[in-house]
């Protein structure tokens, strides 16, 4: 055995740091330079024991004394996606270039096509593999996974489906492609009963029942298989997700905490803490059981703007029972919120660092979705809260002075783009020239809100349809100048992004475009967001089929226009 596949063995078993001494102590029997095996199995070691500087030194020292190698490559790639949070720097990428008809590292490309959200680009590398390796399972697995994630059909008839139990599964996410729900469900369940299937099989076919068929009460059926996942953060946080979406506040909450331990947990811990947990800092996270009164708390923000948003709405109470009982507060944010949380609630500190003595004083962390287990146990809780993102009142006067002046009209913001992976991505956004039944109505001025905008897709819109969507400079990135102009506006119309929740923090009206199959916050089905009364939700009755939802917003656009 090699002392890369010994350490490998060690550290999948939990055992990084037993490795590491056992292979130090092997050190000076090693010839100078070290081997590239052993140089790397230290590397391995280290990054499992998330000590990142340490394994980007083993690895340097690799590269210098013997070269770049596929084994190097791969190492380095873990290394730098969990330093940046996912992403590969240009080297990096030039380095994979020579090492294209290795398979692991063609697998890693085709990753990072789909982490860099170039649909056309990964489905035709994709194709590429499948000509080059038609044959090999891991294939297979990585072109199944991405039709999944695109809802390609056409991509999934050119695969080995597989058998038995794996034939079930994907015979049942084919049919729910092809919209055939009955039989869809009657594979799915083949799948989570079939005697030989393997535990990730029976998770997959769980999650395709939950998320895509919807059951009423998917309560009732992950109680039946509690068993299958309870173990698992990953699959716990994901779960948690669906039960929220279907109201089983509790339950869902409980499961929503394994996020921390989750293989996303670099998105829940604030920017430049450990990936080994908030137990690293000896802090305890608030849950419902103990109050916070008279402690001092430090809440920071997760995963992406639009959720800390949205959990936002939870921090009123939180600055009450603390203020009622001498505790502080402060939010460890993402950099471009802290403007308008600083605005939004003027008695906390905000702010995207923090010194490290600060984490002496605290009696309490955690991130800021912690919040919904103590502050929304039911659907009741939701209710009687007002507004909770402010802007000073000159803010407010300036915007609704500088619109004024463009006329009379009905003022609207407009978002038609979602973010998140390629899938998500694909499936919650919509082309401009999709909104042409909306945008072409009179009496109407429009107003960018879209992160990330391409300035000649509006300069198309308006040469070749005669449509103005006005941007303003600073717009969608300054989210303090964007919650200006959003205030002052009479409604806001939006796929499911981080405009939605910064319009409806405000209390502007706003209406929700979302596709078949929304994420957990928008529930199940209805008009009304529990999170926000001023939300209108408008949603696909067909996957993909956006056509009856412009027709139903632009019927109701017509009838706000005819009310004024």
């Amino acid at each position: 055995m090699s002392f890369l596949q010994f350490a490998r063995a060690q550290c999948v078993k939990g055992l990084a740091s037993e490795a590491e001494r056992q292979l130090l102590a092997q050190f000076e029997q090693q010839p100078s330079p070290p081997s590239a095996d052993f140089g790397l199995a230290l590397a391995l070691c280290n990054l499992y024991l998330e000590r990142l500087d340490q394994t980007q030194a083993c690895l340097d020292r690799v590269l210098l004394d013997h070269g770049d190698s596929s084994e190097l490559l791969q190492l380095a790639i873990s290394w730098e996606q969990r330093r940046n949070e996912g992403s590969l720097s240009p080297l990096l990428r030039r380095r994979m270039q020579a090492f294209l008809n290795d398979l692991p590292i063609a697998l890693q490309w085709l990753q990072l096509l789909i982490a860099d959200l170039d649909g056309p680009a990964a489905i035709a590398w994709g194709q590429q593999l499948l000509q080059q390796w038609p044959e090999e399972i891991s294939v297979q697995q990585a072109l199944k996974a991405l039709a999944w994630e695109l809802q390609d059909p056409a991509l999934l008839a050119q695969l080995d489906l597989g058998s038995d139990a794996e034939l079930h599964l994907w015979q049942g996410r084919n049919q729910w492609l092809l919209a055939d729900l009955i039989n869809a469900e009657q594979q799915l369940r083949c799948c989570l009963s079939h005697g030989d299937a393997r535990p990730d099989q029976q998770l997959q076919a769980l999650h395709s029942l939950i998320f895509q068929l919807q059951p009423g009460r998917p309560e009732i059926l992950l109680t039946a298989f509690w068993d299958l996942f309870q173990a698992s953060p990953d699959w716990a946080w994901c779960f948690g997700r669906a039960l929220l979406a279907a109201g089983a506040w509790q339950q869902g909450w409980q499961l929503y905490e394994q996020r921390y331990y989750s293989q996303d947990r670099a998105q829940i811990l604030p920017p430049g803490f450990p990936l080994i947990g908030l137990e690293q800092l000896g802090l305890e996270r608030l849950v419902s059981s103990k109050a916070p009164g008279g402690s001092h708390v430090l809440i920071y923000g997760e995963q992406g703007i639009g959720d800390t948003l949205m959990f936002a709405s939870l921090l009123p109470q939180l600055q009450a029972e603390l203020q009622a009982t001498g505790g502080s507060l402060q939010l460890l944010l993402q950099p471009r919120l802290v403007p308008l949380l600083q605005s939004s609630f003027p008695a906390i500190k905000c702010a995207a660092s923090f010194p490290a003595e600060l984490l002496g004083q605290l009696d309490l962390a955690c991130s800021i979705g912690s919040l919904g287990q103590r502050y929304r146990p039911d659907a009741q809780s939701f209710a009687g809260h007002s507004p909770h993102l402010q802007l000073p009142d000159s803010t407010k006067h300036n915007w609704r002075k500088r619109l004024a002046a463009l006329g009379p009209g009905l003022k609207v913001g407009i978002a038609w783009q979602g973010g998140g992976t390629l899938g998500n991505r694909r499936q919650r956004s919509l082309q401009l020239e999709q909104l042409l039944p909306l945008l072409k109505q009179s009496g109407l001025h429009w107003f960018n809100l879209q992160y990330g905008h391409k300035p000649e897709e509006l300069h198309a819109l308006k040469q070749n349809h005669g449509v103005e969507i006005l941007h303003f400079d600073g717009i969608s990135t300054d989210l303090l100048a964007t919650a200006g102009l959003t205030a002052a506006l009479d409604l806001v119309i939006t796929v499911q992004q981080t405009a939605l929740h910064l319009a409806a923090g405000l209390g502007v009206p706003v209406w929700g475009l979302l596709p078949y199959r929304a994420e957990w916050r928008y529930g199940q089905g209805g008009s009304q967001m529990i999170w926000y009364p001023s939300v209108k939700l408008f949603r696909q009755q067909q996957r993909g089929n956006w056509q009856g939802v412009i027709e139903q917003v632009s019927l109701q656009l017509l009838k706000r226009l005819e009310e004024r």
